[in-house]
């Protein structure tokens, strides 16, 4: 759904459903909660409302730092003084506002009768009074103007320069590109010709600027109209039943493909949700998937049962050093707990939730993950260290310092998908030689 989608009041006295559950996915999304989760708890039955409720939740994620600068002259108090329940709604009526094509008279309504709906409705005159305020011309930072928290921005200027850093975060305001993974060469041969054949558009998916083998990208579904519209529900999409793809972003995919293809035994020591195994796996390893939440393995066991791999993951939590008794692999792959930074476009939630000094401090907890998964990297073997961020002290600067304590390991090849070409996240990933 496009920002200019627009939508009309339904004249509901507690608020539209999709606003309300929006408003209720924000306010936990702010308690620490993932917002795909919080939305998945709180959208309405209506798949219209749920469509709704999807856009304006992510919408005000994606654009909350521009919000807050339009908000701001029309406050006589700070936004980090109003309750957070007014603070919700002032955002999602200033995202209708300023980016969803919504009229001005029903914006404002709205919002005020969604905050009646989730219990602030005392505060319906000031919400009335501040969105009819709101100006999309207010001045704003250069952070602002891309929607990034300040020292982010700030980080990524210095690394990357005004432009690429620009230009990366302003491509967060857009939804990510939905990527499948073929299970099998066979597989991505009957995608590549059956899925035009349905009026599904797609092209050979890329990261880091070379095609991803067997991953495509889904353009959209094209309409009566000529144009494409959204590709719809993925259970829905020809070959989804038979297990002949799952859905994975490029750079994850091209990170996984770190493993040798002469590696026979494949350690996933952080392997939940599950698409570095299958890809593994699908190259034709044997793959042991190994997490520290039981119930994130639960999603991976799924996934595996559908695209007919044998994956039998067991639960460790490799803070607490090496797991007994599974012996020495070829490969040992560590996709670590890390800040996700790199994962904003698909999750804008984090930009919000991250301070500068998390980088660092997830390090720590990465360099005691990859010293006791290290224990397992048979001679010879590849000890491959990935995260879904791009900052240096959870990427090369972990390599460093383990590298520096494990002479016995050398580095071998390093891939890093940031800032991203091709609309893929932004990832760090570096093999490590046992010799």
């Amino acid at each position: 759904m496009s920002d200019d989608a627009g939508f009309a009041p339904r004249g509901r006295d507690r608020g539209h459903p999709a606003r309300v559950a929006a408003l209720r996915a924000l306010l936990a999304s702010e308690r620490g909660r993932h917002i795909e989760d919080a939305l998945a708890r709180e959208v309405p039955e209506r798949v219209s409302d749920r469509g709704m409720a999807w856009h304006l939740a992510l919408g005000v994620l994606r654009r909350r730092a521009s919000i807050d600068a339009s908000l701001r002259p029309a406050l006589s108090q700070p936004l980090s003084a109003l309750e957070p329940e007014v603070r919700a709604v002032l955002r999602m009526g200033a995202f209708e506002l300023l980016h969803a094509g919504t009229p001005p008279h029903a914006a404002v309504h709205e919002a005020v009768e969604a905050g009646r709906g989730i219990g602030v409705g005392r505060a319906s005159s000031l919400i009335n009074a501040v969105l009819r305020r709101v100006d999309g011309g207010a001045p704003r930072t250069a952070a602002e103007a891309v929607d990034l928290p300040g020292w982010l921005w700030d980080r990524w200027v210095s690394r990357y320069g005004e432009s690429a850093a620009h230009a990366w975060a302003t491509s967060m305001a857009a939804p990510p590109p939905l990527v499948i993974v073929a299970r099998s060469d066979e597989d991505a041969e009957k995608i590549a010709a059956r899925y035009p054949d349905a009026g599904i558009a797609l092209r050979p998916a890329r990261a880091m600027g070379r095609a991803v083998p067997r991953a495509f990208e889904l353009l959209g579904r094209a309409s009566d109209d000529g144009e494409l519209d959204a590709v719809g529900r993925i259970e829905a999409l020809p070959g989804y039943r038979s297990g002949a793809f799952w859905v994975q972003d490029a750079a994850s995919a091209s990170m996984a493909d770190l493993v040798p293809a002469s590696a026979t035994t494949v350690l996933d020591a952080c392997a939940a949700p599950g698409g570095k195994s299958l890809r593994a796996a699908s190259a034709g390893h044997r793959v042991l998937p190994v997490d520290a939440e039981a119930e994130r393995l639960e999603r991976l066991t799924g996934s595996a049962k559908r695209v007919g791999f044998s994956l039998e993951p067991r639960v460790h939590d490799w803070t607490q050093g090496p797991m007994p008794g599974i012996g020495l692999f070829d490969a040992v792959l560590v996709d670590a707990p890390c800040t996700g930074l790199g994962t904003a476009r698909r999750h804008p939630e984090i930009k919000w939730a991250r301070s500068p000094l998390d980088p660092g401090a997830a390090a720590i907890k990465q360099r005691v993950i990859l010293a006791a998964t290290a224990k397992h990297v048979a001679p010879g073997g590849s000890l491959i260290h990935v995260v879904c961020s791009a900052e240096p002290e959870e990427g090369t600067g972990v390599v460093s310092d383990f590298l520096s304590r494990h002479p016995e390991f050398r580095l071998d090849e390093e891939r890093c998908s940031a800032p991203p070409t091709d609309g893929e996240d932004g990832f760090y990933g570096a093999r490590l030689v046992r010799t």
